[in-house]
Parts: C-alpha cells; structure tokens; sequence
C-alpha cells in the first residue's frame, strides 16, 4: 500500500529526486556495455522512443529508504505532464526529456549484463520480458521490462537499485490517454 504524501511530510527535494528516477529509469534504456546487451537496448530504445510519441499514462510506485509512494505522469501532445500533491503540472516538453535522456546515457558508465528472460501476458496482452543488471560507480542497478509483442510498447518494469534500498515499479497504459490540464 501506498503512502500519501503530504506537502511537510518529506523534503521537496526528496519528491523531486525520487520523481526525477523514476521518469529516467522508466524513460531511458539501459547503457550496453557488452555486446549481448545490444539486442536489449535496441528493443528497449525503441519502445522507450514510441512511449514518448504516444499519448501514455505512467503509474509509478517507489520504494526509497523504507518510505513508499505513488506518482503518474502523462505523456500527450508533445508535453509531459506529472502529478503532485494531487494536482497535474506540466513538467516540460517530450523533446526535453529526450534530450536529457541522451545526455544521461552519454555520461553513463556502466557494466551491464542483459538477457531476455520469457514471454508473459501483462494485462491480457503477450510481452517479452528483458532484464538487465548494471553495475555503476553510483551501486547497482537491476531492472525487468515488459514490452508488448504486439505494439513494442512498455507495460511494466521494475527498477531495483543498491541491493534493494531503492525499488519502482511502473505500470504503463495508453488507451483514452489526454493531457491533463
């Protein structure tokens, strides 16, 4: 169960931090340093890359140092949109968060292992499941994601970092998706 998050009940800047690894880990595919990890990021980008270019609802749930939240974020009509407090705000522009994306992934370094683990129904609709484990000068970073076979969207993922101190899990949804404001 969630825990709602009242305006003093933890630093703004612990929200903004958490809400900030949240968009990047469900946004930005990993880095590949190894060669079997090419496939994955290839796949994944491509997904990450239609989610941008479709209206897409984003439910994320986080666990960060024993405090639990949820958050959503839209993604409509070129704008990303996020909730906080109850109350929808536009957070910038598609174009410049994948803008950041790709400066993150330039500065990235990271050793990566990827495979693909087993096809799965998510909500009705068949996915591959890939996972990856990457190993940061930051800590470690495990994540699955689900990308439906039949639109190459993500339906899931679960992002796991410093051995557990750190868990979000995203669900994806794209039908009847418009901006909020």
């Amino acid at each position: 169960m969630a825990l709602v998050i009242e305006t003093g009940s933890l630093p703004l800047r612990c929200i903004v931090a958490a809400f900030t690894i949240a968009c990047l880990l469900a946004g930005a595919p990993p880095l590949a340093a190894q060669d079997e990890c090419k496939a994955m990021e290839k796949v994944v980008a491509d997904a990450s890359s239609k989610v941008h270019s479709t209206p897409t609802h984003i439910y994320t749930t986080s666990k960060i140092d024993g405090q639990t939240f949820a958050s959503e974020i839209i993604y409509a009509a070129g704008s990303m949109y996020m909730k906080i407090d109850g109350k929808w705000t536009l957070a910038g522009s598609i174009k410049d968060l994948e803008q950041t994306e790709q400066q993150l992934k330039r500065d990235a370094h990271s050793k990566d292992v990827c495979h693909s683990l087993k096809d799965e129904t998510v909500n009705g609709e068949l996915a591959s499941v890939y996972a990856s484990h990457s190993e940061t000068p930051k800590g470690t970073i495990d994540s699955q994601v689900w990308i439906s076979k039949a639109k190459g969207l993500p339906l899931r993922e679960v992002t796991t970092s410093d051995d557990g101190k750190a868990t979000i899990s995203t669900r994806y949804e794209y039908g009847n998706v418009r901006p909020p404001l």
